[in-house]
Parts: structure tokens; sequence; C-alpha cells
């Protein structure tokens, strides 16, 4: 079993939004002995827009984590290595996801769109006439 887990918000507290790119706040409350119980359970890797080095640098100076920065490089197709954070852009097949944006899929699409709603304005709008 794998477990993903998104960098901003879950990891790291995010509490000035998106700026120059640079990671300039604190962990969230919790995250790293968050981290360190899942990954004594199973694979985990951190996925985040940002760059990977600059994440792993991150997570190993504030919270002494062995990690790997995926640069596109590693010729993977799948995270299964426990105890060591994959960093990554990309969304590698997980059991979960645990993302602050996420909408959960339950099989009813309109529960999904009224979800999805809550972080894209544009879906609260009427649909256009036509």
């Amino acid at each position: 079993m794998t477990i993903a887990v998104d960098f901003d918000v879950p990891i790291h507290a995010y509490d000035r939004g998106w700026q120059d790119g640079s990671i300039y706040g604190g962990e969230t409350p919790g995250a790293f002995d968050a981290l360190r119980s899942l990954l004594a359970f199973d694979a985990v890797f951190v996925f985040t827009s940002r760059d990977p080095q600059q994440v792993s640098a991150w997570l190993r100076e504030r919270g002494g984590f062995e990690t790997i920065p995926d640069t596109g490089d590693l010729g993977i197709q799948f995270w299964n290595q426990r105890g060591v954070l994959l960093v990554t852009r990309t969304k590698y097949p997980a059991h979960c996801y645990v993302d602050d944006r996420a909408v959960p899929f339950t099989g009813d699409w309109q529960a999904a769109i009224t979800g999805a709603a809550a972080f894209a304005p544009i879906l609260r709008q009427p649909p256009p006439e036509g």
C-alpha cells in the first residue's frame, strides 16, 4: 500500500498562500508526527507543484526525514519504499491521497460537482443558456 500526501497545507502551513515559490512558513501542527506514523505503516510520497528538490531539502532540514527528490530521472512507475519520503510532481498510484483540496467521489456526480464548487467559483454559476 502507498499513501500520497500533498505538501501545501497538510505538511507546510501555507499561511500566506503562494508567493514567489519559496517555502516561507513552518509545518502544519502535527504534520511531522503524522508523516512518521505513516512511514512506519507504509510507503509514503509527497506530491507538490513546487520544486521537488526544494521541498526535499525543507523536509530534511525541518523534520529530519530521509527524502528522495523525483526530478523525472528515477524511472519509476509507483512508489513502494518504506521509511523514505519520495517528493514528486507526479501523481503516482496510491491507495489514498491526503489533500486539502480533494473532493471525494462516491459514485454521485452531483455531490462531486457541489463539492468542487467550493474550490471553483465558476461551478457556482448557473449554466449558460443556449
